[in-house]
C-alpha cells in the first residue's frame, strides 16, 4: 500500500517538497493508513506534518475516536488539533440531512485548521473504493458527467492519498503494522444508501466482476476527461455567443441542444448555483419558442429570454421613485441603467430625428422640472400619432419589450403625464408647433 501512496503523490503531484500538510484523521482504518504511510514517507518528500480531528457529536461513544488519534499523535510526534461540533443541531437549524450538514462542518473545520497552520494542503482518507461508491451514488441520482467523475485525487488543497487503494488494503496495512483503529457503527446502518452502496451492491457486483471497483474508478477518470472537454467547450461557446450581460439567443438558436443546455448551466454557475434538470428544459422550451419569457431559479435568481438576449441574474424587485431631470445637461440614472439629456436648440429642419432615442417637444408646453421614472402599469398617455390615448405597458409589449424590461422602462414627464416612453413614441401632447423656433430636445441612451 505504501507504494500505492508514494505512487499517487507523483502521479498527481499532490505534494511539494518541504510543504506543510494536515492530515484529516477520524480514527477510522482509512485515515489512519493514511497517517501512517505519510509520516513513513515525509522524510522522502520533505512533508511536515500535522493532525486535524473533528468529533461531529453524533455518537455518544466519539471520546474512544479521540483516544485513538491522541494516541497516534503522541506515537508519532506530531501535532493535534480538534474540536467538537453539534451536527444534530446544525442540521436542523440549517434543514440539511445529517451527512450533509456533517460534510459542511467538517470542511470548515479543516480548512480553518489549515489555514492556521499554514499548511498548503489537506490530506483526506478517501480511498478507490470511496470513489466507486460516489460514482454509483450519482449514477443512481442521474448525475452528468461532473458528477459520474465522483472526486479527484486533488481539488486543492484537498489530496487523496489513497486514491489507488482499496478500503482493503487500508485495513490490511493497519493490521500488518499494529495500528490501532476504530469503526464507526454508523457505518454499517444501511438505511443510508451510501452503506446500502458498500454493504449490499458492491458484493453483488465483485460476483460478476471482481474488479468492480477498478472499473469503476476507471470510468470516473473517463468523465472527469470528458468534463475537462466540456468545460473547454463551454468556454469556447461563452466567448462567442457573449453579447453585453447575456448570450445572443440566434447564434444559440443554431447550436444542438446539448451544448444549449451546457451554455445555460454555465450562466447559472457563474452565480455559484448548479440548476436542476427541469430549470434547465424550461429555460430551453423558452429559447425554441422564441418568445419571451421569465423563468424563477433557486437563489433569488430569474433567467429571462427575451430582447435577443439570454439573461441570468438576481432578481431585483422594479425600481421606485422618481429622479428630477438635469436641465439643461445630462442626467445618468444607475438603478434605471439609462441616461437621458435636456437642453433647449434652435428648431432642426426635420423634427424627426434619425435617432430613435432622440425627440423634440415643445417649450410652450412643456413645464418643467420634468421626472424620470419606470413605467407602471396604471400609465398612460397620447401616442404621437395616435387618436386615443393607451396604456404605456400595452405600448411596450407591442414593442416586443419583454415584462421584466417594461418594470424598469423609463419614462419622462410632467408630474402626472407621461412626456415620452424613452425610445418607443412621445406623447402628441407636446408637439412642436409650426411657428416655434425653438424646441426641447430629449436624448437618451443605455449605459
Amino acid at each position: 500500500m505504501l507504494d500505492k501512496v508514494r505512487e499517487a503523490l507523483r502521479k498527481h503531484s499532490m505534494v511539494a517538497l518541504g510543504e506543510r500538510v494536515l492530515v484529516a484523521v477520524s480514527g477510522g482504518a482509512d485515515s489512519m493508513a493514511l497517517l501512517y504511510a505519510l509520516f513513513w514517507l515525509r522524510k522522502e518528500f520533505e512533508l511536515e506534518l500535522a493532525i486535524a480531528h473533528l468529533d461531529h457529536g453524533i455518537r455518544r461513544d466519539t471520546a474512544e475516536d479521540l483516544k485513538v488519534v491522541r494516541a497516534a499523535a503522541d506515537d508519532l510526534g506530531l501535532p493535534l488539533f480538534f474540536e467538537r461540533v453539534d451536527t444534530p443541531a446544525y442540521a436542523r437549524q440549517e434543514k440539511l440531512n445529517l451527512e450533509e450538514a456533517a460534510r459542511r462542518l467538517r470542511r470548515d473545520f479543516l480548512l480553518r485548521t489549515a489555514k492556521e497552520t499554514q499548511a498548503k494542503k489537506i490530506a483526506l482518507g478517501h480511498t478507490r473504493t470511496d470513489l466507486a461508491e460516489t460514482v454509483l451514488l450519482h449514477l443512481i441520482r442521474g448525475a452528468g458527467p461532473s458528477g459520474l467523475k465522483g472526486f479527484l485525487p486533488v481539488a486543492l488543497p484537498f489530496i487523496r492519498p489513497l486514491i489507488l487503494c482499496s478500503r482493503e488494503e487500508t485495513r490490511a496495512f493497519c493490521e500488518q503494522h499494529s495500528i490501532p483503529f476504530r469503526d464507526d457503527p454508523t457505518n454499517f446502518d444501511t438505511r443510508y444508501l451510501r452503506n446500502a452502496l458498500r454493504l449490499e451492491i458492491l458484493p453483488r457486483l465483485r460476483k460478476h466482476n471482481p474488479k468492480v471497483e477498478e472499473a469503476l474508478a476507471r470510468a470516473a477518470q473517463l468523465f472527469a476527461e470528458t468534463e475537462e472537454v466540456l468545460e473547454w467547450a463551454e468556454a469556447k461557446a461563452l466567448s462567442e455567443l457573449r453579447q453585453g450581460k447575456g448570450l445572443d439567443l440566434a447564434k444559440m438558436q443554431a447550436l444542438p441542444k446539448s451544448v444549449q443546455a451546457l451554455l445555460v448551466r454555465a450562466l447559472a454557475k457563474q452565480f455559484g448555483i448548479t440548476l436542476y434538470r427541469r430549470h434547465v428544459e424550461a429555460i430551453l422550451r423558452g429559447v425554441e419558442s422564441k418568445r419571451a419569457g421569465e423563468y424563477c431559479l433557486p437563489h433569488g435568481l430569474v433567467a429571462r429570454v427575451g430582447g435577443g438576449l439570454l439573461v441570468i441574474e438576481e432578481r431585483k424587485p422594479p425600481p421606485a421613485g422618481f429622479w428630477t431631470l438635469n436641465f439643461p445637461g445630462e442626467t445618468i440614472i444607475p438603478e434605471l441603467g439609462w441616461g437621458i439629456a435636456a437642453n433647449k436648440e434652435p428648431r432642426p429642419p426635420s423634427l424627426e430625428s434619425p435617432d430613435p432615442y432622440q425627440i423634440y417637444v415643445s417649450p410652450r408646453k412643456i413645464q418643467f422640472p420634468l421626472f424620470v421614472r419606470a413605467a407602471t402599469k396604471d400609465d398612460s398617455f397620447l401616442p404621437f400619432g395616435e387618436g386615443k390615448t393607451k396604456r404605456v405597458w400595452e405600448v411596450l409589449a407591442r414593442e416586443g419589450i419583454p415584462r421584466w424590461e417594461r418594470e424598469r422602462w423609463p419614462v419622462v414627464g410632467e408630474r402626472n403625464s407621461v412626456v415620452w416612453v424613452v425610445g418607443v413614441r412621445p406623447s402628441g401632447e407636446y408637439s412642436v408647433e409650426e411657428d416655434e423656433k425653438e424646441v426641447f430636445s430629449l436624448r437618451a441612451w443605455r449605459i
